[in-house]
């Protein structure tokens, strides 16, 4: 019983750690509670235990609660030591700079990407940060991976995403899905056109494991006004130069 009541705890813990990570800017106790299903004074008593482990901390005017660098500084020592990082940061810094645009290295959890880097060309504001998860059928790195993957395991992905319409572009038919992913395989490269995020028209690359599967991608956003089918082209040449020269650096090629 004592074991059980440990593992609830620890349970409890990580809800009112996702819940922080979904307001960077802060919440308050109220919707701590309501978005973990938790009684507020339970609520309370977990956020002072963060609080007081230094991993989250109370705002003295607005009382609201968020997550402090200690739990950056613990996660980053992970995705610090991953090769795909360590190999791609410096190709992903120059492609953001001949590009202009800004650029995103993700990795694939489960029928989630995250987003684990990001380099700046332009000073457009994005809704991306590092740690953000997002969904892999509505976002070009999502679609960039899938289309690396055995139609089984797209399909077994797909049936346990929950699809909905997040813009009024994305994709929730399984046929026309499908049809976009050979798209993808056919000219190499994905895009993301305002399906995750109205303004933003995105080209995404794969980067293949020793099978083929791709396990990460990385993607060029851009506003939708300066992201015509040329550009996206362009943009894609670049992005698959750059690609190649992170395969070859990990020995891949």
């Amino acid at each position: 019983m004592a074991e059980d009541r440990g593992v609830q705890s620890v349970e409890r813990i990580f809800q009112i750690i996702e819940v922080l990570s979904r307001h960077p800017a802060g919440v308050n106790l109220q919707t701590v509670a309501q978005e973990t299903g938790l009684a507020k004074s339970t609520a309370h008593r977990l956020l002072a235990s963060l609080t007081h482990l230094g991993y989250a901390m109370q705002d003295s005017v607005t009382a609201q609660y968020k997550m402090t660098l200690k739990m950056f500084e613990i996660s980053s020592g992970v995705v610090n030591d991953m090769d795909i990082m360590s190999t791609a940061k410096l190709h992903l810094d120059r492609l953001a700079q001949r590009t202009g645009e800004a650029v995103h290295l993700v990795i694939r959890d489960g029928k989630d990407i995250v987003y684990i880097y990001k380099a700046v060309g332009s000073p457009v504001r994005m809704s991306s940060r590092m740690g953000l998860r997002a969904p892999l059928y509505c976002t070009g790195v999502g679609k960039a991976i899938l289309a690396t993957l055995p139609m089984y395991m797209v399909k077994d992905i797909w049936d346990e995403s929950t699809i909905q319409k997040l813009t009024r572009n994305t994709v929730v038919d399984w046929n026309v899905f499908t049809e976009q992913l050979k798209q993808v395989n056919a000219r190499g490269y994905a895009v993301d056109d305002e399906e995750n995020e109205l303004g933003i028209r995105c080209v995404a690359v794969a980067i293949p494991g020793p099978g083929g599967k791709a396990e990460s991608a990385f993607s060029i956003s851009g506003l939708v006004p300066y992201m015509t089918e040329k550009r996206q082209r362009e943009i894609a040449q670049m992005a698959m130069e750059a690609r190649d020269d992170i395969l070859r650096d990990m020995g891949l090629t």
